[in-house]
């Protein structure tokens, strides 16, 4: 059979509803912009397979495709139970889960099993990175106790007012604890530069406009966004 072949491929579909090539046939019609054919057979053939990788890899762009971003994270999460070493399930799930605003920890878990599947996954080593060194200096320094000598009896002094230390530095402001978030050209979306500017996250935004320049993305939706941050950054410093 010619797997590239869409008729044969519609013709045997037809007569093997139970066939465990459905997902080839799924995505022809998903790369051809079919999301209610995509759909259609992807259903019919978890029905007979409903731990296929593939298949339920497929449904879960169909739903993303669509906006149903709740629904395509239960989809990987299952995928991955099927899979575990599914690594574009893996790269997904983390995409999906940072635009629903999932929590920090959930988030953290669903990239250290990228990092497990890809050691030199940049996006993940970057997350992972950031998200524990703010945890390392969030941490409460141990106080050391000492022995206070009892002072010796002298007599009254006029007071003289003690000097300050001016020798001590400014805490560091903000935006320095922590490097900004790179993302990976894979994981940019326009979705994702949308949540990080609600966030007010601008800097996290403005590179994954960068990382969209890369997958050569509208250049005109892009210099769009960039002039709409730079508006927001320069409200936030009159404020």
């Amino acid at each position: 059979m010619d797997f590239k072949n869409q008729i044969e491929l519609e013709l045997y579909f037809a007569d093997h509803f139970d066939t465990i090539l459905f997902p080839v046939l799924a995505d022809l019609y998903f790369r051809q912009d079919d999301l209610r054919r995509a759909r259609k057979v992807c259903e019919i053939g978890l029905k007979h397979h409903e731990n296929d990788s593939a298949g339920l890899f497929l449904l879960a762009q169909i739903e993303k495709q669509e906006g149903n971003l709740k629904e395509a994270e239960k989809l990987l999460e299952r995928v991955l139970l099927v899979t575990r070493d599914h690594l574009s399930a893996a790269e997904a799930l983390c995409e999906i889960q940072t635009v629903l605003g999932r929590a920090t920890n959930r988030l953290l878990k669903s990239w250290k099993r990228v990092l497990d599947l890809n050691p030199k996954h940049e996006t993940a080593q970057s997350f992972i990175k950031k998200i524990e060194g703010d945890s390392e200096k969030q941490k409460p320094k141990a106080v050391t106790k000492t022995r206070v000598k009892p002072k010796p009896t002298v007599e009254k002094e006029a007071s003289v007012p003690k000097k300050l230390n001016n020798n001590v530095p400014p805490p560091p402001a903000i935006n320095d604890l922590s490097e900004p978030l790179k993302v990976s050209s894979r994981l940019a979306t326009f979705t994702l530069v949308s949540v990080l500017k609600n966030q007010g996250l601008f800097s996290q935004a403005l590179d994954v406009l960068e990382a969209l320049e890369e997958k050569g993305e509208s250049q005109e939706a892009i210099s769009l966004e960039r002039d709409t941050i730079q508006t927001l950054i320069e409200r936030s410093k009159k404020d």
